[in-house]
């Protein structure tokens, strides 16, 4: 793949553009990847809790190892290879897998909520990298609307 990573930590603003009719990749300095769901793990179960970002370009995990330590992994949407995501009762987990062989995303201790409807995030994602469609909305609900129907199992 030949594009530049993006690693500001701090911020994460920034996401990459496919140029319009050529597979060049560039920086536009001026766009910005918009949270589409956020979750955290259930306090009392984990003693830091981690964190999971689902953007439009990208899926970023918070691991954190103690206080004021922590490891961040992301992975860019034309990289996902699979999503594994299960759920008992009360809390459920997420597995979601690189192309590359490179960092893998492992969360548990989630929400039951949150669990199924980041999956269905992370595969519209994939689905409409992959494709090089544009879900792309002014309206951030719609968008997330479009990318969990692309995403889900009937």
């Amino acid at each position: 793949m030949n594009y530049q990573a993006l690693s500001d930590s701090w911020r994460l603003d920034r996401a990459l553009k496919l140029k319009n009719g050529n597979a060049k990749a560039e920086i536009t300095p001026n766009s910005q990847s918009r949270i589409l769901a956020r979750s955290r793990q259930i306090f009392p179960l984990t003693l830091f809790p981690d964190e999971i970002i689902v953007e439009e370009l990208r899926i970023v995990w918070f691991r954190k190892y103690g206080p004021w330590s922590y490891e961040i992994v992301s992975i860019m949407a034309t990289d996902i290879a699979c999503v594994n995501a299960a759920s008992g009762p009360f809390f459920g987990h997420i597995h979601v897998q690189s192309l590359t062989g490179g960092p893998e995303i492992v969360v548990d201790n989630l929400p039951r909520k949150d669990v199924y409807r980041i999956r269905s995030l992370v595969e519209g994602i994939a689905m409409s990298a992959r494709e090089g469609l544009s879900v792309e909305n002014s309206n951030i609900e719609a968008e997330k609307r479009n990318l969990m129907q692309a995403g889900q199992i009937n």
